[in-house]
């Protein structure tokens, strides 16, 4: 295959404008807020500079299918596997230094999918609720990794087909993204995570760059040497740097996105590699993004793109998720030194190998890490720790059996749940979010040989949202469902002569709630007192009708309860336990206010108080750990076999 392209200096200046939003996005978010668009540029150079061997190779007449699968994917292999095994081995090692089990357990199976290249899938069917955060995740940037393979391997084969059977190649390549582009507006609004994580939805982003390869490559659209470079041109190089820089300063993290908004990166790219085509460049692509240092960066752009992100990951896993300024520089500089050792010494030597074994010597070793990754991730090998860690380990590890045995949902959307267990008879509802959840097991303890016309409980739980009528969230559709089937529960369900409402009040009324009522946000004390009013309608209502409400407070939360927390990591490995405890005093000062609020709105309507507070702490003291390790599997949730044998405090709402 002949796939020579003269080379063009700006496209690697494209690349370290890429890579460096993504880095300062990453390492300080407050910094560049939509740095991350950064994957979106990287999706259509690839899209562009992939398409342009293969058209020039199709119009030399040398693009046969042995030569293609041969030496394309050869060619794919040595430029990408050096770097990647690179990386899996190191995050393996120190893995296996600085990480709990669990931990480790989830970096195993995201070693393995990465050497299969379906990490986009992975993350994507881990994004919810009780997900692990995006930044204790080493591994989580492989998912545009992902996709750009995935979208290497069914477009070659996809031109091969149109060239033979002389299709249409422009029309067929603009109906696919249109499609795409549609498919990906309407699921940023449906479902983010879909959106974000699935090649279909970014398909268009790789074709917009493989129409414009078409137009250069194929029709030849360059300008010779001795040609003046149009006013459109440079009104191209000009408008595409405005359109990165507006889409880096103005996109945020809670947008939907990709979205229309990625229609900024997508176009301002376009526009740059158009503006830099022939000898005579636009001005920011000649004087700018053909400045050699910037074309150093872009050179190295795919090692520090892999490095960075473990780097800073394994940081936060360690040092919290608010480490300190000096921990972030050092990781930094760590993915420098990483990425320069990386590209010279293992990356260029292999790419540019014509030895015979390189191909084989590479399959082999990526091979031999994807196995080690599963035999990490599945248990069959198994990192030593000491007593106190195992019991932490084992504590965090129940967060999967967080819905409690015999919990079978009979309704779902999204994130909301309805379960039934008992008997037929009179029933207890017990309504909220994951603080209801958390509690199935104790009452599934209680009454599982209840049959006939003995007591039963519904559960309707929905995690991360208040069981308050009236709120609107831009990323929870299922909230509104949630409330919904309350209201059809308790109308339609003659049995439930009692209700029990419980959520994590002060995760909602905080300054970062994205939750609002009636138009007004909950950390305004507008959108406070409305959602308290809704609240305390529904509670009347349920009263009036008969029933008797309980009302349970939060529990007691915080960060010094977290069981990851409670000792310090170093980030050479080890840890030294923690002896700062969290009391009641402390806690109730905390939320003091929210507190009187959320008794106040629930007694003058009738409802009884029942405040974990009490149960859960000793000598003012609130409870962090017993014989079995720490009570909770994370800071505000309680782990379900300390709730099946401990949390006594609502067993009268299931009696008799």
């Amino acid at each position: 295959m002949n796939a020579s392209l003269k080379y063009r200096a700006d496209i690697d200046g494209l690349r370290a404008i890429a890579v460096l939003g993504v880095i300062i996005y990453h390492a300080f978010p407050h910094a560049l807020p939509g740095g991350f668009i950064g994957v979106d540029i990287f999706f259509v150079i690839s899209g562009y500079l992939i398409s342009g061997i293969l058209y020039k190779a199709h119009r030399a007449g040398d693009f046969s299918p042995s030569s293609f699968f041969l030496e394309f994917y050869a060619r794919r292999i040595k430029r990408l596997f050096p770097a990647l095994i690179t990386l899996l081995v190191l995050c393996l090692g120190y893995g296996s230094v600085v990480l709990l089990p669990i931990e480790y357990k989830q970096l195993g199976k995201h070693v393995a999918s990465g050497t299969l290249f379906i990490q986009n899938f992975v993350f994507w069917q881990e994004s919810g609720y009780f997900d692990t955060a995006a930044n204790l995740k080493p591994l989580l940037h492989l998912w545009s990794l992902a996709v750009e393979e995935q979208f290497y391997i069914f477009f070659p084969p996809l031109l091969l087909l149109i060239w033979k059977r002389k299709w249409p190649l422009v029309l067929i390549l603009s109906a696919l993204l249109v499609a795409s582009m549609v498919g990906n507006f309407v699921m940023s609004v449906q479902n983010r995570a879909t959106d974000f994580f699935l090649t279909p939805y970014r398909t268009w982003e790789f074709l917009g760059g493989s129409l414009l390869a078409w137009w250069h490559y194929d029709r030849g659209h360059q300008l010779g040497a001795g040609e003046v470079v149009p006013l459109h041109r440079q009104a191209f190089s000009l408008g595409g740097a405005a359109l990165l820089g507006l889409g880096m300063a103005l996109i945020h993290k809670n947008d939907p996105y990709p979205g229309w908004r990625a229609l900024l990166p997508v176009t301002g790219t376009l526009l740059l590699m158009e503006g830099g085509v022939g000898v005579k460049a636009g001005w920011v692509n000649g004087k700018i993004l053909s400045n050699p240092a910037v074309v150093w960066i872009g050179l190295i752009s795919y090692p520090l793109y892999l490095f960075h992100w473990p780097a800073l990951s394994f940081v936060h896993i360690v040092k919290g998720e608010k480490a300190a300024d000096s921990y972030i520089w050092g990781a930094l500089l760590l993915t420098l030194i990483l990425t320069v050792a990386t590209y010279y010494l293992i990356e260029k030597p292999i790419r540019y190998s014509k030895s015979k074994h390189t191909l084989p010597a590479l399959l082999l070793a990526f091979v031999i890490v994807g196995i080690a990754g599963m035999c990490f991730g599945f248990g069959v090998l198994k990192l030593g720790v000491n007593p106190k860690v195992a019991l932490i380990d084992k504590a965090i590890a129940e967060k999967d059996k967080a819905w409690g045995e015999g919990f079978e949902p009979i309704w779902a959307q999204g994130q909301a749940y309805l379960n039934k267990t008992g008997g037929n008879g009179p029933s207890t509802l017990y309504f909220g979010d994951s603080n209801v959840q958390q509690y199935g097991p104790r009452i599934i303890e209680l009454i599982k040989n209840n049959h006939g016309q003995s007591r039963g409980a519904i559960f309707l739980t929905c995690g991360g949202v208040p069981p308050i009528p009236g709120l609107t969230h831009e990323e929870r559709v299922d909230a509104a469902a949630f409330i919904s089937k309350f209201k059809h529960v308790t109308e339609t369900y003659p049995n439930v002569d009692r209700v029990v409402i419980a959520s994590l009040w002060n995760g909602y009324f905080s300054k970062d709630s994205k939750f609002s009522c009636n138009g007004i946000s909950l950390c305004e004390s507008r959108g406070r007192k409305a959602a308290f009013d809704h609240l305390g309608s529904m509670i009347k209502s349920l009263v009036l009708s008969g029933k008797r409400v309980t009302l349970l407070l939060a529990p007691p939360n915080g960060a010094e309860l977290d069981p990851r927390l409670i000792f310090e990591r170093s980030l050479l490995g080890g840890c030294v336990l923690i002896s700062q405890n969290l009391t009641l005093k402390q806690f109730r000062e905390r939320y003091q206010e929210l507190i009187e609020e959320v008794k106040g709105v629930a007694l003058s309507n009738g409802a009884e108080i029942i405040d974990p507070a009490t149960f859960l702490s000793s000598q003012g003291v609130c409870i962090r750990e017993n014989a079995n390790g720490p009570i909770r599997y994370d800071g505000c949730h309680l782990r379900p076999s300390y709730v099946r044998e401990h949390v006594k405090y609502l067993d009268s709402t299931v009696a008799p």
